[in-house]
């Protein structure tokens, strides 16, 4: 795995606990950086992925009601993002 050298920066408060928790799961910061980033990753990837099911569950409820293709539906939903 490829990694990228960046600089983030904190408040001190924050700072002082993040080097507490490394300290104390015997870690590196950058390491609980990295876990909460793919934490927060997964997370949206998931909501995402459940967003767009109830999308879909609605322009097929909808589709039904107004006789439009969810072809037509998705078209017309891309056009207005």
């Amino acid at each position: 795995m490829q990694t990228v050298a960046t600089n983030i920066r904190f408040p001190k408060e924050d700072y002082e606990d993040l080097r507490v928790l490394a300290f104390q799961e015997n870690s590196s910061i950058a390491s609980l950086v990295n876990a909460a980033v793919k934490e927060y990753k997964l997370k949206k990837l998931a909501q995402d992925r459940q967003d767009k099911m109830e999308l879909f569950e609605r322009m097929w409820k909808s589709r039904i009601k107004i006789k439009t293709s969810t072809t037509d539906l998705v078209r017309e939903s891309r056009k207005s993002a």
